[in-house]
């Protein structure tokens, strides 16, 4: 009996020895080229980014169903999403505004920024068929006053395979979208 005890117990240490040795495969979402449009040089900021709660966690998040969210261990942000949003905006945008442009995050505000934008995401992520669904509102505030413009989107984009690598670059390929959205607003 003292035998069974100790080759179950190894048996548990080799088990669990095995699924700790797994390390996450860790991903960030990418800038997207995108085109220019004209003008003069603007100079904007992109304010913190509202996500939903359930995305405000490490793991990648994708829906199971109409009212499941599946979460894998082994699958994960590089950063916080909003953080990480918020910082590939900027970039996506840059590429997008005229030569000259400067686009910041709120922490690296100079308080010189012509325009402020303020995103808020209702959804970002899979559904059950790995389609990847964008759902965002945002404002434009001008320095110098005015109404300011808000607008939304609902942005799709189908990856080529469902595996989590596809699945982000969708994401990012979605985000590039709404850049391009967002980039005709601030002319």
């Amino acid at each position: 009996m003292m035998l069974s005890r100790r080759a179950a117990l190894a048996i548990l240490l080799a088990g669990t020895a095995a699924c700790s040795s797994t390390p996450p495969k860790v991903y960030t979402l990418v800038t997207v080229p995108g085109a220019s449009i004209g003008g003069r040089p603007v100079t904007a900021s992109v304010a913190l980014v509202d996500i939903p709660k359930y995305l405000d966690r490490p793991q990648i998040v994708r829906r199971s169903g109409a009212v499941q969210l599946g979460v894998d261990e082994f699958e994960r942000w590089g950063e916080p999403l909003a953080n990480m949003v918020q910082r590939v905006l900027a970039d996506d945008l840059t590429a997008r505004l005229p030569s000259g442009s400067v686009v910041t995050t709120s922490r690296t505000l100079s308080g010189d920024e012509a325009l402020t934008v303020e995103l808020a995401l209702g959804r970002f992520d899979p559904d059950a068929d790995g389609t990847v669904v964008l759902e965002a509102q945002w404002r434009l505030r001008r320095k110098s006053g005015g109404r300011a413009k808000t607008e939304t989107a609902r942005i799709t984009r189908r990856p080529a395979d469902d595996t989590a690598a596809t699945e982000v670059r969708a994401m990012s390929d979605a985000l590039g979208e709404l850049a391009d959205r967002i980039a005709q607003g601030m002319r």
